[in-house]
């Protein structure tokens, strides 16, 4: 076997640093850097408003999924497809749906709906076709809306419909519009409102938390500066390409806690080793090369984690998974830039005024004796604490096996708009299921329906009325049946030379367009978001549909749409991708482990660790959301379920942030191993250095994202929750206590690389050895008064470092301060 080998010896023979010299060139150009940055973010300021209001609802389309097979055949076939129902819903207290005074608002509110583009066709609550559209007692009617269009368009239509409709109410009798399109434009704006209020509540903490960390206001606030300043850059971005792609409403907050939490870390990470380095080697420029040298490397690689973690969601077949995919990484990326090209300048133009404005608060160093002493701790029993770490963790996430996946649409969060309105009084005088009935589309594979053909629409049509499940169910032989007393392909001849016929049946099969497509409509009993339409879903493709094309003996093809279809296929593909997304990211994983620390072991332990922490998240998000314990909390009414793209995205997301600790804290130990060569003192000083700064890190992380649990929508509070726990475990229970227990258990074998492998692999080196001194030397910055010889320096940290690591062994204590 191989083990690691010091490399502090042969550091000296290394070529200069590609981190130390751009970042040697940052500090003697920062105001030209600082000027581009100030450039692109006005530019961001000016593209931003573009992705904003091109946000749309979560689309749900799996592509080739049956309900997307249905979907496209409705728009291919049909003249005047619609692909969305919405209502016009008329009540009045004193009014009932017979009074002239109702019916008046009634016709003039479809007169001006009617007129607007993308209305396919408007069914009023007096129309033959209509089936149970005025209330019990007659003051709640409804009329349904058919659009066509696109999702955008369908939104950008919302507003007009809406004025539309209500311009007919009157004193009597008001008018309210819902459907998916009227509920997207609300829920955009709640999108925007929760954003605003994560933000009010999340920054001041995390600025309460930095100072704290940094005792000083100017270093304390450059990370907020700089996370806001990026998210700014990222709403640009989105902007410029949202004409190439379109993003659902939940990507902007998405992309804000992913950006806030990282942008804070890196920023964070950067200044405390700049710090360190302005305090070792008095001059700003040096000090910036070397945490850049070292840190920089870091963010690099934290960040390509994290990105190559997302990406694992571009392996779904979903565009809600692709768009929160891009959002995502595009905050990373721009978060890493931001950190690695304005932080640096920045940092070299303040120099040692970064430590002005310092505040009377206690010292809490990230290299003091508290984490020593922990660190020795944790160390003379490793076995003990990383069993009773692991054991908690377990008892965290075992109610993960209860973990079931759904879709919410639920707008009890939403203020009382006319979409929210609408969809309650539907809820409570019909059903909610008449915003998104189940739409089977039936294709004739030989040719025009014929006999057959609608004797088995027929049958189809009686199975799916029995079902319990439905309260309505309309197609084109339940209307031959009704109107004409039987249905048979003469009849259907026999209508399609009545033009207002053809008007009425003009949405259930395709008259003008080779009469082979049929759609049945199917109005559930229940939302079509809740278990029971999903469940009816099943039932049709895997028992009605086979039973009635075995007993009918006809050659056709039959999909299921609408929203309980879709919700069914993006759950099922999202459970059959997991496997895959999975092992994708856990590859790319252990592959970037392997090549960063040269080890086997190392990368096995990360990989376990993490899935223990998501999982543990999974749990508390199952008992607190799933089961309601939270309910009070966090203001929500519990659905029994989570949201369907929910354990998908924040494994994606975990994975990648949890490498930031992995990282940070595994590269300052292997810093340390390099250095004395003992393993006990490499993970001893290594959680010395970093366990303070990783704690403030997560410490702001937690903040960040627990702020967003106080929004309205379920999703946001439901990813805000997952985040804010599955961090608050890994950087607890994982990197204070089982990463060294682990380490220390391991020994030498933390560092056990094959040699023939070693030999083959290209290194990446998270310490900066000499490199720093190396770049100075070839940059006038080595002339100035101030610099230091960093080889020396160098040389008496190796000392250093053998000289702590008797006081580690024979006493505990590290180092007490900061140098």
């Amino acid at each position: 076997m191989s083990v690691g080998k010091r490399s502090g010896d042969s550091s000296s023979n290394r070529a200069p640093s590609r981190f130390a010299r751009f970042a040697l060139a940052l500090a003697h150009h920062a105001p030209l850097a600082i000027a581009c940055w100030v450039v692109i973010a006005l530019a961001g300021v000016l593209l931003a408003p573009r992705f904003d209001e091109a946000l749309t609802g979560p689309p749900l389309l799996v592509d080739d999924s049956a309900s997307a097979r249905a979907q496209a055949l409705i728009e291919a076939e049909f003249d005047r497809p619609f692909t969305e129902q919405d209502l016009i819903v008329f009540e009045s207290e004193t009014l009932t749906a017979d009074d002239p005074a109702f019916q008046r608002v009634v016709d003039d509110a479809i007169d001006n709906v009617s007129r607007l583009p993308l209305v396919v066709s408007v069914v009023a609550p007096s129309d033959p076709r209509a089936v149970s559209q005025v209330s019990a007692e007659g003051h709640v009617a409804a009329a349904v809306v058919f659009l066509s269009g696109s999702s955008a368009e369908r939104q950008e239509l919302t507003p007009r419909l809406t004025s539309a409709a209500a311009s007919a109410a009157s004193d009597e009798v008001r008018v309210y519009v819902t459907g998916r399109s009227p509920l997207i434009t609300e829920l955009v704006v709640q999108e925007r409102a929760d954003l605003a209020r994560a933000e009010r509540l999340g920054l001041p903490a995390a600025l309460l938390i930095l100072v704290i960390a940094s005792r000083t206001l100017i270093a304390a606030a450059l990370p907020i500066g700089l996370a806001l300043l990026g998210g700014i850059v990222t709403f640009g971005v989105l902007g410029a390409v949202s004409g190439l792609m379109s993003f659902n409403l939940f990507v902007p907050n998405v992309a804000t806690m992913i950006g806030l939490g990282v942008g804070i870390d890196y920023s964070l990470f950067l200044i405390t080793r700049y710090r360190e380095e302005l305090a070792r080697l008095e001059n700003p420029a040096e000090a910036v090369a070397g945490a850049v040298a070292t840190v920089g490397k870091a963010i690099v690689v934290s960040g390509a984690t994290t990105i190559l973690s997302l990406a694992g969601l571009l392996l779904v077949n979903a565009q809600i998974f692709r768009e929160l995919a891009v959002g995502a990484m595009t905050a990373v990326a721009v978060m890493v830039l931001a950190a690695l090209t304005l932080l640096p300048p920045v940092l070299a133009l303040l120099g040692h005024r970064i430590e002005r404005v310092r505040l009377p608060l206690p010292r809490l160093s990230t290299r003091g004796g508290v984490w020593a002493r922990w660190a020795t701790i944790v160390m003379q029993r490793p076995g003990w604490w990383a069993l009773a770490s692991i054991l908690i963790v377990l008892v965290l996430a075992a109610p993960v096996t209860r973990l079931q996946l759904g879709l919410d649409t639920d707008t009890a969060g939403l203020e009382k708009r006319s979409a929210t309105v609408g969809r309650e009084i539907l809820e409570r005088e019909f059903n909610e299921g008449r915003i998104s009935p189940l739409q089977v589309v039936y294709v004739s594979e030989d040719g025009p329906l014929d006999d057959a053909d609608l004797d088995a629409i027929a049958r189809l049509s009686e199975l799916l009325a029995n079902d319990w499940a439905a309260v309505e169910v309309t197609s084109v032989t339940t209307l031959m049946d009704q109107y004409a007393g039987a249905h048979s392909l003469a009849i259907l001849e026999r209508a399609a030379a009545i033009p207002q016929v053809v008007a009425a049946v003009g949405d259930l099969i395709n008259v003008d367009g080779g009469r082979n497509v049929a759609i049945i409509r199917a109005v559930p009993r229940f939302s079509p978001d809740t278990p029971e339409p999903v469940q009816f879903v099943r039932r049709v493709r895997e028992r009605m549909v086979p039973r009635v094309l075995a007993e009918h003996g006809v050659d056709a093809e039959v999909v299921v749409g609408g929203l309980s279809a879709q919700i069914v296929d993006i759950t099922d593909e999202s459970l059959r991708k997991l496997p895959l997304v999975a092992g994708f990211i856990v590859g790319l994983t252990f592959l970037l482990l392997a090549l960063i620390f040269r080890s086997i072991v190392i990368p096995i332990k990360a990989i376990l660790m993490n899935v223990l922490s998501i999982a543990a998240a999974y749990g508390l998000l199952v008992v607190v959301f799933q089961e309601g314990a939270g309910a009070n909390v966090f203001d929500f009414q519990a659905t029994g379920s989570t949201q369907v793209y929910l354990p998908l995205l924040t494994f994606a997301v975990l994975f990648g942030l949890s490498m930031d600790y992995e990282v940070f804290l595994l590269g300052r130990i292997k810093e340390e191993w390099e250095l004395s060569g003992d393993n006990k003192v490499a993970v001893a000083r290594g959680l010395q250095r970093t366990a303070g700064v990783i704690t403030a890190a997560a410490a702001i992380m937690v903040a960040v994202f627990a702020a967003f649990t106080f929004a309205r929508l379920m999703e946001v509070k439901q990813l805000g929750f997952s985040l804010a726990a599955a961090v608050l475990v890994d950087a607890t229970l994982i990197r204070i206590i089982f990463v060294p227990a682990a380490m220390q258990l391991m020994g030498e074998w933390n560092w056990w690389f094959p040699a023939w492998l070693d030999r083959r692999l290209p290194r990446v080196d998270l310490s900066e050895g000499s490199e720093v001194d190396a770049a100075a030397a070839e940059h006038p910055v080595s002339s100035s008064p101030h610099n230091r010889t960093i080889a020396v320096e160098f040389e008496l940290r190796r000392s250093e470092a053998d000289s702590e690591s008797v006081g580690i062994h024979s006493t505990g204590q590290g180092e007490q301060g900061d140098p």
